[in-house]
């Protein structure tokens, strides 16, 4: 009975750790932000959309003040891709990688433990495998294809679109 209790708590524990952790980057932009040299409010900081503020953000390339056009929806889909593919993804993976390692450590030779932490652990890195390798099939595709010559685009995954 005591061994089905520690099983059955051992298994709860990553989950317990990845609420944690996504509550945080949840609470995150309620954290104080640096104020930029326009003095915006904090509302208007940063952010996927940066279009119709009403102070200019001196990080983007345009003037923040215009209203909103169809390249800043271009703009904020790149902005949601970057932050997932390098901010979500290597701090959940270096997470579950600390979660794995914390598993093998004390496992106390538990071989139901050990075994777990050897399948998290290796998840994770399929895991990382699995994103990243997408985007460069993608990336080989369209270059195999000539996405260059018959577009004129030099990198697909940069938007280089006027905002008037």
């Amino acid at each position: 009975m005591k061994k089905l209790l520690i099983s059955n708590g051992m298994k709860k524990i990553p989950l317990i750790i990845l609420i944690l952790f996504y509550s945080i980057l949840l609470l995150y932009p309620l954290s104080p932000q640096k104020v930029y040299a326009q003095d915006c409010p904090s509302d208007q900081q940063g952010g996927f959309v940066n279009c119709a503020r009403d102070c200019n953000d001196p990080t983007t390339l345009w003037d923040d003040t215009q209203p909103c056009q169809l390249c800043h929806f271009f703009y904020m889909f790149q902005g949601i891709i970057n932050k997932v593919l390098f901010t979500i993804v290597p701090l959940t993976a270096v997470l579950m990688l600390v979660v794995g390692g914390a598993f093998f450590i004390f496992s106390a030779g538990n071989p139901g433990n050990v075994a777990r932490a050897k399948s998290i652990i290796t998840a994770t890195v399929i895991g990382l495998i699995i994103v990243y390798a997408a985007w460069l099939i993608v990336n080989t595709f369209l270059i195999a294809i000539g996405v260059e010559t018959w577009t004129g685009l030099k990198n697909w995954f940069e938007i280089n679109c006027p905002i008037t």
